[in-house]
Order: structure tokens, then C-alpha cells, then sequence
């Protein structure tokens, strides 16, 4: 039975308001289920290098570990390639495609981008300011992450226990929920083609 989430920010320029917040407060609040259980959070932080490919996250064993990832949707716009360039939202579809049981939230400065589990960032200075943003905003959300989590867990439990699902897909699905999906089953080819595919549906939208 889980008993603790690991929250990961990735970020290229960390920002510092938010980094604190994670950190210093949502980090400490824990998480009481309805049957009085606690989940403790455990938090981290990668500073994204774009000299090093997207690929590098994929592969590192603290993203497939992770529970909630929080990713800025500007992460990737210095990264450059044939394919052109991709966003926190579009690595947010790989990301699902690789690891289907990680919760990926979305921090933006774009007013103009919506949709599920995606967070405005704080835009002040005021750190009392951004903690009441971010208590009213953020929090919801991560919080909702937390609850999805541990009813993948209790059902991943059940699976686990059961007798009349077919072994092989069995397997499969906890490793996934476990976050031991191979890289290689998604190669960079793959990922490069979907990054293709995103620029020519942004293409078509803006003829």
C-alpha cells in the first residue's frame, strides 16, 4: 500500500517563488486519506540542461519513479531540431505514452493556454502573495493528483491479488504503474515523430 508520492519540478530556470512554496510548504502538509492513513510527500527538482536532448528525461530513472511531475510549458523552446520545437504540454502526451500512471501538471506563463491540470504561474514578487496563490490554485490540484494516485495503487493492489487476469497483461500493467516501462519501447525516432506530427497540426491550425 503506498504511503508516500514523489513530486518532481523540472524546470530549465528554476523559479525560485515556486521552488520555495513546493518545497518549504506543500512538502510538509500531509495528506490524510478518508481511512486516516497519511501520505507523506517526498519532493526533488531537475534543472533541465537543452544541450542534453529531451531524451535524457525519459531515461532518468527520477522521472519513471516519480508520482506527479510539474513541468513548465516552456521547457523546451530553446531546443531546436529538424522537427522543430515541442512543449511542457506536448512532452506532457510522450510523457503519458511512455509512464500512463505519472500525473503531469503543467506550469505556464501563457494566459491564453488552458486544460486540465494546468497551473498559471505566480507572476509577482510578493513571496505572502504567491503562497496564497499558490495555497487556492496549486494545491487543489496537486492534491487531486495525490488522490488519483492512491486509488491506481489500491486497484494495482487488487490486480495484484487477482487470479483471473491473464498473467502477461498483468505484468505489463503494474510494471507500468511501477514505472518500469522500457525507453526503448519509445525510441527517439518515435518521439521525433511525434514532435513532427505536433508542428504540422500547429501548421494547419494557423493556415
Amino acid at each position: 500500500m503506498i504511503s508516500s508520492v514523489k513530486i518532481i519540478y523540472i524546470d530549465d530556470n528554476m523559479d525560485s517563488i515556486l521552488s520555495r512554496f513546493l518545497n518549504k510548504i506543500y512538502k510538509k502538509r500531509l495528506y490524510t486519506l478518508d481511512d486516516g492513513r497519511i501520505i507523506k510527500k517526498d519532493y526533488d527538482e531537475i534543472l533541465f540542461d537543452n544541450k542534453n536532448g529531451y531524451e535524457v528525461l525519459f531515461k532518468d530513472q527520477a522521472i519513471s519513479s516519480a508520482n506527479i511531475i510539474l513541468i513548465d510549458n516552456h521547457l523546451f523552446e530553446e531546443y531546436s531540431a529538424t522537427t522543430g520545437k515541442f512543449s511542457g504540454k506536448q512532452f506532457k502526451i510522450i510523457l503519458r505514452k511512455l509512464f500512463p500512471f505519472i500525473e503531469v501538471i503543467i506550469i505556464t506563463q501563457d494566459p491564453n493556454l488552458k486544460g486540465d491540470n494546468i497551473i498559471k504561474k505566480f507572476s509577482g514578487k510578493d513571496t505572502n502573495d504567491a503562497n496564497k496563490y499558490y495555497e487556492d490554485n496549486l494545491i487543489p490540484v496537486l492534491d487531486m493528483a495525490i488522490k488519483r494516485i492512491v486509488e491506481f495503487e489500491e486497484l494495482a493492489d487488487d490486480l495484484r491479488k487477482s487470479d483471473n487476469v491473464d498473467k502477461a497483461l498483468k505484468d505489463k500493467v503494474l510494471e507500468s504503474i511501477e514505472g518500469n516501462n522500457l525507453y526503448d519501447e519509445l525510441t527517439k525516432s518515435d518521439i521525433d515523430e511525434l514532435i513532427r506530427s505536433f508542428k504540422e497540426l500547429k501548421d494547419e491550425y494557423s493556415r
